[in-house]
């Protein structure tokens, strides 16, 4: 017959019980009979002893519960995890790895970007602006020419063109400030507002003069068409005869409304003002209007 462990552990821990009270009787006696005690350290040998016993009887336990497997397990999964957390960095230091390149990636190509932006307006994109900014220009002039040519004869595209000449596109102090695009002066025969203001005449020269003054772009450009309608020499030139806008600029420097002259003194306002009509192909807006003019 096989006795049950508890009962084994019970008795060895009554052995050991009886064994120290013997041994307690024992120093009891001797030192009734005077003899010396030997030094021993009873209580750490038997602390040492009861400790060896339940170790022994916690691993008899363990093997009939089977949690010593289920230790080992336990043990095995927390390596196993602690595994898999250390192969679990290396993706994500990879994956910082992968997202640090794709941004200094991002960052190259946003600076080559910008270099090649930066060329490319330098090189065209100021033209282009320019271009836009006087496409811009044109379009607001124009339905006011137009209503300037039916009403007075002065084709759209001189309208324009000296608009666009006399004000530096809109940009002149004269215009942005007073609304005068063609530098019309106050003469004796204008009763509105003026201002004065200098001037270039001829190649070189600079003077200060008094400058009519406006509320709108669309009063100037009427006031223009009057202005020309009304003077007599412009008439006499021819300039309502004229077939185009070409032929009708032209007529206005030989009748001696601009001065404009290059380093020769020749006088060069005629030739501004056609170079700029084929630039922007003023004569289409003429030829709308004139089945006689031609695009």
């Amino acid at each position: 017959m096989h006795m049950d462990e508890n009962n084994i552990d019970s008795k060895r821990l009554d052995d050991m019980r009886k064994s120290v009270q013997g041994k307690i009787k024992e120093r009891e006696d001797d030192r009734n009979l005077g003899v010396k005690p030997k030094k021993v350290n009873s209580s750490k040998k038997v602390k040492s002893e009861l400790n060896a016993t339940k170790g022994k009887s916690s691993q008899s336990r363990a093997k009939k519960s089977g949690t010593g497997g289920n230790s080992k397990k336990v043990a095995g999964s927390t390596k196993g995890g602690s595994s898999k957390s250390k192969n679990s960095k290396k993706p994500t230091s990879n994956k910082s790895k992968k997202a640090k390149k794709k941004t200094r990636n991002i960052s190259i190509i946003l600076v080559v970007l910008t270099i090649l932006i930066f060329a490319i307006y330098s090189t065209f994109g100021r033209g282009y602006i320019e271009d836009m900014q006087r496409e811009d220009f044109i379009e607001m002039v124009e339905p006011i020419a137009v209503d300037v040519y039916e009403k007075y004869g002065i084709y759209p595209s001189v309208t324009i063109s000296r608009a666009a000449i006399e004000s530096n596109w809109g940009k002149s102090e004269l215009s942005k400030e007073y609304f005068n695009l063609f530098g019309i002066k106050a003469d004796k025969s204008w009763n509105g507002r003026s201002v004065n203001m200098n001037t270039k005449e001829g190649y070189n020269d600079t003077e200060n003069a008094a400058f009519r003054r406006y509320r709108s772009y669309k009063e100037s450009i009427y006031d223009y068409g009057k202005f020309l309608s009304e003077n007599k020499r412009y008439e006499k030139a021819g300039l309502f005869k004229a077939k185009d806008g070409k032929a009708q600029a032209q007529v206005l420097e030989d009748a001696g409304y601009a001065t404009k002259e290059n380093s020769k003194g020749e006088l060069v306002y005629a030739d501004v003002l056609i170079n700029l009509m084929d630039k922007y192909n003023l004569d289409k807006v003429d030829a709308e209007y004139d089945p006689k003019v031609k695009r």
